[in-house]
């Protein structure tokens, strides 16, 4: 009761005054900017950034992404600012922007109430993870909703659909398979829809066209994310053996089907201080994780009978959520960025459904089909109270996600950065070993860093036939690249913890501790002992 008067003060003020959507906006792009400003950009972001400036062309640029396993439109995107400047804070502005326009399509073309439209404003992941984070899940995320205001439009035209599907498509692999389940969505609602079926004959060719484009878009992704032969991508974020507290649950299954509750309820486990990517249940005792799973099963069941007298959203739901658990336990289950795709297709699922009349045809022709419409008609009725209070979880991990990151380190690599450029030490050779952990040093001095693994120098990491040294390796090869050089910078997430005679090791700096675990940082300055005559 609480919640539905909640709602109806926001409906009046929005009523009262249109300007309030605007400043809402506004103050989104506002904290979104103090957010950035303040927030270490960690290795996936600068990879993306590094890839594009140092590609020479756009065919080198594609060429650069063949072990990404990522389409290449967020890095075209990148490529293009990348012409005007060498600065990271651009791409940051250039993935605010995207993030706001985000908010903007939802707030002015959404059925969702106005309550429900500012509580999705500062949710864990429009506010924080596809705002602050730059990333190209963002960009995504734009285009589905786009995709969801345009739907209508397929009455009298398939095409801006088909582009919008296509880009989508080539946004990362979540996209491409959100991009095939919305693409079969509209063939299977052409196929039941007379007037739909009109169109088809009488545009017959734009019709082709467009599912030319679709197919087209699609098949682009799919060839840019199969990974190469030699191709050494890193583990699962999700460790499967940290579930073995309680054997039941030590499987992938089970891990599979919590990415449900972790992109539904993404609150993380805000007692620790490295909080993101956890959750507040799963990384707690085993029984949470069993109330993570029991309330799981709640929320597939109630977001399914939401759908269940509209076919062909439930079709989209059911299926679409089909796929991202089949990937995720094929493939690569991943972390709470990837997860958060599967909240959004529920979101998306309710707003194409406002644009479908109610049908009995799944439940008229059961016996019990009385009883099962009684029912029905209580989740809808309970609908917008079940939709305010996942939403409300959301605010709440947003808020408290922006507040850690404000206060808090999120990646060391700034740091080192500016330790070394304020301390004149930028024109040292700097070695770097783990090379994923020091290539956002390279992004943020703007230059190139050797790399042990790949012996050679570099930016961005190329993820092929790669093999961590150990300890005395990394001394080893550094030992050996400094006979052309008197001193070396080296660059280490860990402390190092042996020598060698021939070397002097000096101590000169260690980062902040990150909220990225691998992204706390050890500076060594490295050079050769005087050969005693």
């Amino acid at each position: 009761m609480a919640t539905i008067q909640t709602e109806n003060y926001f409906n009046s003020i929005f009523k009262s005054n249109n300007a309030l959507k605007n400043w809402l906006i506004l103050l989104f792009f506002s904290l979104g900017l103090i957010g950035i400003l303040h927030h270490e950009m960690w290795r996936d972001e600068l990879q993306s950034w590094l890839i594009a400036k140092d590609s020479s062309s756009i065919i080198d640029l594609f060429n650069n992404l063949r072990y990404e396993a990522h389409p290449a439109l967020w890095h075209s995107c990148l490529y293009l600012i990348t012409r005007f400047t060498h600065n990271p804070l651009a791409m940051q502005i250039f993935h605010l922007l995207l993030a706001t326009s985000v908010i903007y399509v939802f707030i002015e073309f959404s059925p969702f109430t106005r309550f429900q439209k500012i509580l999705f404003t500062f949710g864990y992941f429009p506010f924080y993870e596809y705002s602050i984070i730059s990333r190209s899940y963002s960009l995504g995320i734009l285009l589905i909703f786009i995709f969801c205001a345009l739907y209508p439009t397929r009455n009298r035209n398939y095409f801006p659909l088909s582009v919008i599907l296509a880009l989508l498509a080539n946004t990362h692999a979540y996209g491409l398979i959100f991009a095939l389940f919305l693409a079969m969505t509209l063939v299977l609602d052409g196929f039941l829809a007379q007037d739909i079926r009109t169109l088809f004959k009488t545009k017959k060719w734009q019709t082709l066209v467009s599912l030319a484009i679709v197919c087209l878009g699609i098949l682009m992704g799919i060839f840019q994310i199969i990974p190469l032969d030699d191709a050494d991508f890193k583990s699962d974020v999700i460790r499967l053996e940290d579930w073995a507290a309680f054997p039941l649950l030590n499987n992938r299954l089970f891990a599979t089907i919590l990415t449900i509750w972790r992109s539904y309820i993404p609150i993380p486990n805000f007692f620790q201080y490295q909080f993101w990517n956890t959750n507040i249940l799963i990384n707690g005792d085993s029984i949470a994780r069993i109330c993570a799973i029991s309330i799981t099963i709640i929320i597939l069941l109630y977001s399914a009978a939401l759908f269940i007298r509209k076919p062909i959203v439930l079709f989209l739901y059911l299926c679409g959520t089909c796929g991202f658990l089949v990937f995720s336990y094929t493939k690569f289950i991943g972390s709470l960025r990837h997860h958060g795709n599967l909240f959004f297709l529920f979101l998306a699922c309710v707003w194409i459904s406002s644009f479908y009349i109610k049908s009995d045809l799944l439940i008229e022709k059961l016996k019990s089909s009385q009883k099962i419409l009684t029912r029905l008609n209580l989740v809808d009725r309970y609908k917008n109270v079940y939709l305010s209070g996942i939403l409300f979880a959301h605010v709440i991990a947003g808020l408290l996600a922006v507040y850690l990151d404000f206060n808090y380190t999120f990646s060391g690599s700034k740091e080192v950065a500016n330790y070394i450029d304020q301390q004149g030490l930028k024109d040292y050779v700097l070695v770097g070993s783990r090379d994923y952990a020091a290539a956002p040093v390279a992004g943020f001095l703007n230059r190139q860093i050797y790399y042990l693994e790949s012996d050679k120098l570099g930016s961005f990491i190329v993820w092929r036939n790669r093999k961590l040294p150990k300890q005395r390796e990394v001394l080893d090869r550094v030992e050996r690249l400094i006979k052309q050089n008197n001193k070396a910078l080296l660059i280490l997430n860990y402390k190092l913890k042996v020598k060698r005679n021939e070397l002097n090791i000096s101590f000169l700096f260690k980062s902040s501790q990150s909220i990225v675990p691998d992204e706390t940082y050890y500076l060594y300055l490295i050079q050769k002992k005087p050969v005693n005559n």
